[in-house]
């Protein structure tokens, strides 16, 4: 066994044959090179794996794992993290790429805070050809000492879960439930490490974010979490608020405390995402009669 590595780099990939090259690419060329990269293919049926091979071959930080079937995304997401032995940890998906300074910069700045959690830094987001039309930069202050108002900042300034591919201390995540089966999931762990400890942030524009234009409904994107929620109802919203009540339940804080964070999970997902809530609702309804209709009553 070689020695534990710093930092370890978790890939999850599904058919990423386009991308993964680029992804790789950008790892290797970090100017900080104690870490290793751990790539689980979820059963990819196009030329991922011999892409990864290749680069396996030239580099032995590179470890890659084969699922024998589609475990779904969320699974094989956790999956890195569980073959991760390093002192941080990150995600880097696929299709994205990080600036060769990214993991120093990180490091660095989760070393200088050992109570830290997880490092952020800012995103460009961009579309498959690599045209940038957005940028993310962390502005709001994460790093307060009372763990009830982290959360509730968190809750109400988080547009985009950004900060899930920054930089994150490997003892806090185990803590955590890591990625559920449910879209939004990376908002409660985010949530979830909020309530652990502080979250420093760099401004600097470090990783390279590609949004492609898949046009997916919920719950096709629910199936893609995890091909177990077959069938289920496409409560998105829902089952946010319920998550996210489920932290505040268990949370280290005092009562009083985890009557203002349910006041403010209901607030940012009841109220404000009203008419999402309600059409949610509606739309299941209708499903439930749908079903209803179809099945024969028993005589």
């Amino acid at each position: 066994m070689t020695p534990a590595p710093l930092v370890s780099i978790g890939l999850p990939v599904y058919n990423g044959e386009r991308f993964v090259a680029r992804a790789l690419d950008s790892l290797l060329a970090q100017d900080l090179d104690d870490f290793e990269v751990i790539i689980s293919d979820n059963a990819s049926v196009d030329t991922t794996v011999e892409i990864c091979e290749l680069y396996a071959d030239r580099d032995p930080r590179i470890r890659i794992y084969r699922n024998p079937e589609n475990l779904g995304l969320v699974r094989n997401f956790n999956r890195t993290f569980e073959l991760a032995r390093g002192k941080y940890f990150k995600w880097a998906t696929h299709d994205d790429w990080h600036s060769p300074e990214s993991l120093r910069l990180t490091v660095k700045a989760l070393e200088a805070r050992p109570d830290a959690v997880l490092c952020a830094t800012g995103v460009s987001i961009v579309d498959e050809n690599g045209k940038e039309f957005g940028r993310w930069i962390p502005s709001v202050d994460l790093e307060d000492p009372r763990p009830h108002e982290r959360m509730h900042r968190l809750l109400w300034t988080l547009a985009e879960t950004h900060p899930m591919y920054g930089l994150l201390r490997a003892s806090a995540l185990r803590q955590t439930h890591l990625m559920q089966n449910h879209v939004g999931s990376d908002r409660t762990l985010l949530a979830e490490l909020s309530l652990l400890g502080p979250i420093v942030q760099i401004p600097d524009v470090l990783h390279f974010y590609t949004i492609a234009a898949t046009g997916r409904p919920n719950y096709r994107v629910s199936i893609m979490y995890d091909p177990r929620n077959e069938g289920r109802l496409p409560l998105r919203t829902w089952r946010l608020i319920h998550r996210h009540l489920g932290v505040v339940r268990h949370a280290d804080v005092k009562v009083h405390q985890k009557l203002f964070l349910a006041g403010s999970v209901l607030g940012r997902f009841g109220v404000r995402d009203f008419r999402r809530l309600a059409a949610e609702s509606y739309h299941s309804a209708r499903i439930v009669a749908s079903r209803a209709r179809r099945t024969p009553v028993a005589t």
